[in-house]
């Protein structure tokens, strides 16, 4: 074998050290260095592709922000149903650093991604939302949760 492993199937299980890699590496996606993509949607929001999916590994830790702008929360956690589709999204609401935070769980579809040129706009938000919205809600528990 050369320098790269490959499994059963001929692939090199080393990306990044084949010849016949398609993309070249590129900045890293949301990297405020000059030339950055703004012109896509994930140089816009890190949290899109470029074809405007949502990257659940970027989106889990995401700051949230209402519609004035305010942060509110950030999300722990994204919950499938069964149809494996989102269906709900764990907030984390209050406290510092995470600490005295509290849960709380939102509809995943009233979340809204944006994608647009201003990078005010380029934020995860949740519309008419406050802090103290979020915090009078029941609080989430993983523990026995049905959904």
């Amino acid at each position: 074998m050369g320098s790269g492993a490959t499994g059963t199937t001929g692939r090199d299980l080393n990306p990044g050290h084949s010849a016949s890699s398609a993309t070249p590496a590129g900045p890293t996606i949301g990297a405020n260095t000059p030339g950055a993509r703004n012109d896509t949607p994930s140089g816009r929001n890190p949290v899109l592709t470029d074809q405007s999916a949502v990257r659940a590994s970027k989106l889990i830790g995401s700051s949230v922000y209402n519609d004035k702008g305010e942060q509110i929360g950030s999300i722990d956690d994204i919950l499938m149903g069964q149809d494996n589709k989102a269906q709900t999204a764990v907030l984390s609401v209050g406290g510092f650093l995470g600490i005295g935070a509290k849960l709380v769980e939102v509809p995943y579809e009233q979340l809204q991604f944006g994608d647009t040129r201003g990078s005010s706009e380029n934020r995860v938000k949740l519309p008419n939302a406050t802090k103290d919205s979020l915090q009078s809600m029941p609080e989430y528990q993983y523990r026995g949760s049905h959904g």
